[in-house]
């Protein structure tokens, strides 16, 4: 039997793992199309422009129109024509500015994808991913298609663009759980890397699907209901008046060109013209404020309908949320503290019963966040100078968001600076978190020439008689702390640490006879604004969901 060759890293045949040949690729990409979100087709001028007109209350000022001009009362034509030129002109220009301002954020997508080719790693633009392709992912990138692992090592991905959730996800191919597997166009790699085959581009992918169901015909709103209907009403009390007027005035015995004249004259005085042109101006100057509080408005008649929302629906996670986690307790097996502060932005104090914390109390506290430091693969970005400044100075953290909290609590409560730490501490081997562990053990030199040990995971995986060697109370403690935490919404972490004469032969050898340090409590907390959101929305009749 021939044997067929694999690649070393993942096992699998080595004709899957070399990737698609060019040729076959632009096959792929002939037969599929290209790897982009279905895009509304552009609307034409002349198309936004006979929208704006057949609008009933339009129709009868064009009526009106016609029927000036009829009686060579062009004066009224001309103010009648320069209302409905205004009111069209107001509205189609408020839709293309909308428009553009979408097609701007649409193009804030991958650019490019890492995708392996004939056994060669290469950058392709993302439009030019096809189903089969092997795509090559590190920290940072941009999931450019749904796919399915092949291989990964401590990958975690930021899925929160399509399920709102702020934590990351681990994934792995070997996982039990098919949707552990699997990535979703859009999503972001926030630490590891991974191989992965592609399953669906464009249209077919997870977003596409998305933005298919998103591109739906607007419905008429109240307003224009009801201006619509007033429309009606007018033109069929008009004609119905002047068809009076003309009969009784020819009863009368006035000559009927008389009455003729008489009966449009009466026409053209019951529409009322400057109507359209009030409620579309008062429309703009509603989209202007609103786009003046970053509110982006696409077509004027949604502002009138804002006004009559009575239900809002919305995403926590960024929306009444900072989107960034933070250290807000910290329980150790001497006390509990509170730490103070918000987003990465190492600033803030650590509490006690609503006090600072004294040097005493800090102790325990520092050694927990020192080894949760250590045990750490994230790195925190001080705001960019000013001129480089993309308009939110703020810290950032990159890699995962709840070591990236981590790192900021340790800072809040004095620890060494990182880099300092990193270099007192020199890392010498690793076993990442994976979801079925449920925990990263690090290993590092200490300046005295010993090993030690840093541990950090779920609770359930590490308050473990096996893990640590620790009082069966302590224990029992540490997870009555840890549920009560965790019934309160935190996300709850377990520290524990130990130091070795000998390196072991395994890290995993060295993940017993641990002593616990404590519990971190992470949460996202609610934006400044947010409170004062929900009360304004509540005051305005609006249930927020």
């Amino acid at each position: 039997m021939r044997s067929v060759p694999t690649d070393a890293v993942t096992g699998l045949p080595g004709e899957r793992l070399r990737g698609l040949a060019d040729d076959e690729a632009a096959r792929l990409l002939a037969a599929h199309g290209p790897n982009v979100v279905t895009a509304q087709r552009a609307v034409p001028l002349r198309s936004r422009v006979f929208a704006q007109l057949r609008d009933p209350l339009i129709m009868v000022l064009l009526g009106a129109i016609a029927l000036t001009i009829a009686i060579g009362d062009y004066t009224d034509s001309a103010v009648v024509a320069l209302v409905v030129l205004v009111n069209t002109t107001v509205g189609v220009v408020q839709e293309v500015r909308a428009d553009q301002a979408v097609a701007a954020l649409s193009a804030m997508s991958a650019p490019t994808a890492r995708v392996r080719r004939g056994g060669v790693d290469k950058e392709v633009p993302s439009s030019d991913v096809v189903p089969d392709d092997v795509l090559v992912l590190g920290e940072g990138d941009i999931v450019s298609a749904d796919a399915r692992l092949v291989h990964a090592a401590a990958l975690l991905v930021d899925e929160s663009m399509l399920t709102g959730e702020s934590v990351p996800v681990d994934k792995s191919p070997q996982s039990e759980r098919s949707d552990v597997a699997v990535l979703r166009a859009g999503t972001i790699v926030v630490r590891g890397r991974g191989t992965a085959r592609v399953t669906a581009t464009g249209a077919d992918s997870a977003l596409g699907r998305i933005a298919q169901m998103l591109d739906t015909r607007p419905k008429p709103t109240p307003l224009q209901h009801r201006l619509a209907a007033l429309g009606r009403v007018l033109a069929v009390v008009t004609l119905a008046l002047c068809v009076v007027v003309f009969v009784l005035g020819l009863l009368r015995g006035t000559a009927p060109a008389t009455m003729a004249v008489t009966a449009i004259s009466l026409a053209v005085a019951a529409v009322p013209e400057s109507l359209p042109a009030v409620v579309t101006l008062a429309l703009a100057l509603g989209a202007r404020r609103m786009a003046a509080r970053h509110a982006l408005v696409r077509r004027l008649s949604a502002v009138e309908t804002l006004g009559s929302v009575s239900v809002l629906a919305t995403d926590k996670m960024g929306t009444l949320t900072e989107g960034r986690m933070v250290v807000e307790r910290v329980w150790t097996p001497l006390g509990e503290v509170s730490l103070t502060g918000a987003g990465y932005e190492p600033a803030g104090e650590v509490r006690v019963e609503g006090r600072a914390a004294r040097s005493e109390e800090l102790g325990p506290v520092r050694g927990l966040l020192t080894a949760a430091a250590l045990c750490n693969d994230a790195e925190l970005r001080p705001p960019a100078p000013a001129p480089h400044a993309s308009g939110d100075a703020r810290w950032t953290a990159v890699g995962d968001p709840t070591e990236g909290a981590l790192l900021t609590a340790a800072a809040k409560a004095g620890c060494l600076e990182h880099q300092e730490l990193r270099a007192r501490y020199p890392r010498t081997d690793e076993e990442p978190f994976d979801s079925i562990r449920k925990r990263m053990t690090t290993v590092h030199d200490t300046p005295d020439g010993r090993l030690l040990v840093c541990l950090k995971g779920a609770p359930e995986a590490v308050l473990d008689p096996a893990v640590l060697d620790e009082s069966l109370p302590l224990l029992e403690s540490a997870r009555g702390q840890a549920a009560a935490l965790a019934a309160q919404g935190f996300r709850v972490l377990a520290v524990a640490s130990a130091e070795r004469d000998d390196a072991p032969s395994r890290v995993t050898d060295a993940e017993a006879g641990l002593r616990l340090l404590g519990l971190a409590a992470l949460a996202d907390p609610p934006k400044a604004a947010a409170v004062g959101t929900l009360a304004d929305c509540r005051a305005a009749g609006i249930t927020p969901d």
